[in-house]
């Protein structure tokens, strides 16, 4: 047994703290993986400003809004097939394929 500190560890001992900490710090980064922080919130004065939504059918009502629009068919859509991805007007976040702004440009 080795000495560390005045407490006494052998090698199972040390494999055990090791795996205990490998542990935490893969809990403690669980909450990261699910965040979704990185999406447009539709509360956010940019996102209002643009009347965007998560749901392209919440728009069915607005005067701009064009009959089977929505992110994923705009020019501005950077998310390829993802169900979320990234837009020119929103950058660092996420909007969702099937939302809606006013941004919205149809493909050419």
């Amino acid at each position: 047994m080795k000495k560390f500190h005045g407490k006494s560890f052998d090698r199972r001992g040390v494999l055990k703290l090791a795996a205990l900490g490998t542990g935490v710090l893969a809990t403690a980064r669980i909450p990261a993986v699910f965040a979704q922080d990185d999406r447009v919130d539709p509360e956010s004065a940019q996102a209002k400003s643009l009347n965007y939504v998560h749901d392209a059918a919440e728009a069915a009502e607005h005067e701009r809004f064009k009959e089977g629009s929505n992110c994923a068919n705009c020019q501005l859509w950077q998310g390829g097939d993802a169900e979320w991805g990234a837009c020119a007007i929103f950058p660092g976040k996420k909007v969702a394929s099937v939302g809606w702004c006013t941004a919205w440009v149809a493909k050419n």
